[in-house]
């Protein structure tokens, strides 16, 4: 009588080889996705943290005169009569706006910014005059980040900055 394998328990041996070969490289190939988003979402944050640090340095109330832009995009309804400002609940950050991505990051990354006025009464400032500056009371800056290869949101944050200072 010989020893040895079969053909068949060499093929079985085989079998179970591969289905647990398989599953450690599903494993590691899901860690992998999971490690790629964790890093995606600590930059975002790192981002917005910026965003909303450099908007914290803009002085409000500005001097009149100077009508500050650099809080963020304010958004036209395109086609509206008289010019009116989007809404925070209507704005597209993948479409509306410009880039306010730091350099270093511009290859992976998109920073949205925007500015949103509302007067004393918390009403939003919807009219696209001179005289909204005028009334501005507070100003609410949403930061959106967005991955650059498919346009995903990652992060979105707000800040309210009023002229008492309080934020």
């Amino acid at each position: 009588m010989k020893k040895g394998f079969t053909i068949l328990e060499l093929v079985v041996s085989i079998f179970l080889i591969a289905v647990v070969i398989g599953t450690v490289l599903l494993i590691m190939a899901a860690n992998l996705n999971i490690i790629d988003k964790a890093n995606d979402i600590l930059v975002a944050n790192a981002l917005a943290q910026y965003t909303i640090e450099d908007v914290k340095n803009i002085e409000f109330p500005p001097v009149y005169y100077d009508r500050q832009t650099r809080f963020g995009d304010r958004i036209v309804i395109p086609a509206s009569s008289p010019s009116t400002y989007k809404s925070p609940d209507e704005v597209d950050p993948v479409n509306d706006g410009n880039d306010w991505t730091p350099e270093e990051m511009q290859d992976k990354y998109i920073v949205k910014r925007y500015n949103f006025r509302y007067d004393g009464s918390g009403g939003f400032l919807s009219d696209a005059t001179q005289s909204d500056t005028d009334r501005t009371m507070s100003h609410r800056v949403d930061v959106y980040v967005l991955r650059k290869r498919d346009k995903a949101l990652i992060l979105n944050d707000s800040i309210l900055i009023s002229r008492d200072g309080w934020q």
